[in-house]
């Protein structure tokens, strides 16, 4: 839902990555950044400091929201990029999970429906787009969403109903991109 949002914010981002390009900084240098202040976000979530673990999954996201700037700007868009950004992604989503529930700020179950939604959006995307769906960004709970969800529950000390919200918001993403992306792929087989 965001994702439509970003075209918008370009031009901060781009203000942002100029010096970084300036000093000859890669894409994917950014891209280990972020997955990096990530996993220290969910350290901290682990020991139970939730607005520490918001602020700093805060400046991971602005991080990760460099990367496919920095790559446009100076032309250094690759499909290794790609790849790692999501796979990172996964990786940084999957580890503020588990930082929440392993610090006890919310029950495994929880945690875990919430984990294998947010999974399942993405793997959802991924698997139609290469089916021929074409671009499946749908859904009340993409990634944006998930986060923003996470780190503003988590500034006021809330964070376990944000992991509830983003079970729920990541389940019905799943139903919506199933339903979007069944449609689109039975409509290209006619």
């Amino acid at each position: 839902m965001l994702n439509r949002y970003r075209a918008s914010f370009r031009r901060y981002l781009e203000a942002l990555v100029r010096p970084l390009a300036r000093a000859g900084v890669t894409p994917n240098q950014i891209t280990a950044v972020g997955l990096i202040i990530s996993l220290v976000g969910a350290y901290f979530f682990y020991r139970g400091e939730q607005l520490v673990g918001a602020l700093v999954l805060l400046l991971g996201s602005l991080v990760d929201a460099l990367d496919g700037t920095l790559a446009r700007m100076t032309g250094k868009s690759s499909r290794v990029g790609a790849f790692l950004d999501s796979t990172f992604d996964r990786i940084s989503d999957g580890a503020v999970l588990f930082g929440i529930a392993l610090g006890g700020l919310v029950s495994w179950k929880v945690a875990f429906l919430a984990f294998m939604g947010s999974y399942l959006v993405s793997y959802e995307r991924c698997r139609a787009e290469l089916a021929g769906s074409g671009k499946l960004a749908v859904g009340i709970g993409e990634r944006a969403e998930r986060l923003i969800v996470i780190i503003v529950t988590a500034l006021f000390g809330y964070v376990r109903y944000g992991v509830y919200i983003v079970a729920i918001i990541a389940w019905i993403t799943v139903f919506q991109r199933m339903v979007v992306a069944y449609g689109r792929l039975r409509e290209g087989k006619s």
